[in-house]
């Protein structure tokens, strides 16, 4: 009986301490993306105002802004890594 009970209470502690390990990812990842969008909103600031005013995210659709940020890539100079960046942010803000 009491190897019984030490497993069920065993099982339990095992359940809740996966359940705070999964929290804590998904806080994670939410922090991540977060990060992730600020980052891509300075980058889309610095790297296109240098040339031209800026354009309200919400002024073209998700399907608008790759081919805008691929055609502005080369002269804005930056990176393959900097254009994803920056694509995510638009495309997150982008007109629905």
């Amino acid at each position: 009986m009491k190897t019984k009970r030490t497993l069920f209470i065993a099982t339990i502690m095992s359940f809740g301490f996966s359940g705070a390990i999964l929290a804590t990812n998904q806080n994670d990842s939410i922090k991540q993306n977060v990060d992730s969008l600020k980052t891509g909103k300075n980058l889309y600031e610095i790297s296109c105002v240098r040339c031209h005013k800026l354009k309200d995210p919400a002024k073209y659709t998700a399907q608008q802004w790759p081919g805008l940020v691929n055609k502005m890539q080369k002269r804005a100079k930056i990176t393959d890594e900097q254009k994803a960046i920056i694509l995510s942010y638009l495309v997150s803000e982008a007109k629905k």
